[in-house]
């Protein structure tokens, strides 16, 4: 019966083993989205300024400022804090030259987007706005005669930022696509 209690402790202590692996991954697995999207905001903080556009510079493995960055895309991005007003987006956009646009708040989960498709006479402007500050500019509308030609999105918290992307198939393309996400503007909305 020796080999028998042997047996018996060795796969209880195997399934204590798996037990207390397979816990920690899955909480760790569960955790770690809210961690990495918590760093997001702090890690764009740190080199872009609020309503000025920073280009990022080239993904390198483990320094990532976005998680799962494509190394083709060439990247810039727009902090904004709604508290100090409307945040204001101008894009000129090229044609079959691929722009995406991603409005984020400060927990980085994407609240609305638009590509390069969605420009009207080759432009994009948008205008990032909170519940209040939308209702203040709808009420000016009124007064004027003419529809707005800009976008208006409204975001679910007053800080977060904007990324800007550009597509570079090739590294020779990458000058092309950095001119492009630098050709974009943010700065704070008169009202």
């Amino acid at each position: 019966m020796n080999w028998l209690d042997r047996f018996l402790a060795g796969l209880l202590f195997g399934l204590a083993f798996l037990f207390i692996t397979a816990a920690v991954h899955i909480i760790s697995v569960l955790a770690m989205r809210d961690i990495i999207d918590k760093d997001v905001f702090d890690r764009l903080s740190s080199v872009a300024h609020p309503v000025h556009l920073t280009l990022l510079p080239p993904p390198q493995p483990g320094h990532e400022f976005i998680p799962f960055e494509d190394p083709a895309l060439v990247q810039g991005v727009c902090l904004y804090d709604l508290s100090h007003g409307p945040l204001r987006l101008h894009a000129d956009v090229e044609a079959g030259q691929l722009l995406t646009l991603s409005f984020r708040p400060r927990s980085a989960q994407v609240f609305y987007a638009i590509t390069d498709s969605a420009a009207q006479h080759g432009k994009i402007d948008a205008v990032i706005l909170t519940p209040t500050q939308l209702e203040d500019v709808e009420a000016d509308d009124d007064d004027d005669d003419e529809t707005p030609q800009d976008l208006r999105v409204v975001a679910p918290e007053s800080k977060g930022f904007v990324l800007i992307s550009a597509l570079a198939g090739f590294p020779s393309e990458r000058p092309e696509a950095e001119a492009r996400i630098k050709s974009v503007t943010c700065d704070i909305a008169q009202q």
